[in-house]
């Protein structure tokens, strides 16, 4: 969580600490402008009394571009800036478009850390769907599920 927790404004950093007592389950910080810090863990959501600003939303996401919005443009316009570890931010704003494309995001209002981890063992089930082992390769395989679902397999 270190790696994350960096990039936090000191006094959210310190209102997290106090207010989180798992970080290994979480998955999910959102920022919204005039809105309630939410927290998304494995099983539940938690709310946290802190309403940030959009300064706030600003240090932070200068914070993960290192000082250089600019040189994070064709991220932002992507929707996402991806960090150390593998953790995407994603970014909310109003998009400006040209030919159909976004080329740039500003007046951002909302930051989603999704946190990534490694869950050992959690393909077990489904390998043997995936991985022919009598030609030694691997099936054309797409794995669907709604959001938050875990990509479950259920036997």
């Amino acid at each position: 969580m270190e790696e994350i927790l960096k990039y936090f404004p000191e006094k959210i950093e310190i209102q997290l600490r106090n207010d989180v007592k798992d970080f290994d389950n979480l998955e999910e910080i959102r920022f919204r402008v005039n809105r309630p810090i939410v927290l998304k863990f494995n099983d539940m959501d938690k709310v946290i009394k802190y309403q940030i600003g959009t300064e706030e939303v600003l240090a932070i996401l200068q914070s993960l571009c290192e000082n250089s919005i600019y040189s994070y443009q064709n991220q932002i316009a992507e929707g996402f800036i991806t960090i150390k570890g593998g953790h995407r931010i994603g970014i909310s704003g109003s998009c400006a478009i040209e030919n159909g494309k976004v080329i740039n995001i500003r007046y951002i209002y909302s930051l989603n850390f999704r946190i990534a981890r490694q869950v050992i063992g959690c393909s077990n089930q489904v390998l043997k769907h995936i991985l022919n082992l009598e030609s030694n390769n691997i099936y054309n395989t797409l794995i669907v599920s709604a959001p938050r679902n875990w990509k479950n397999y259920n036997t």
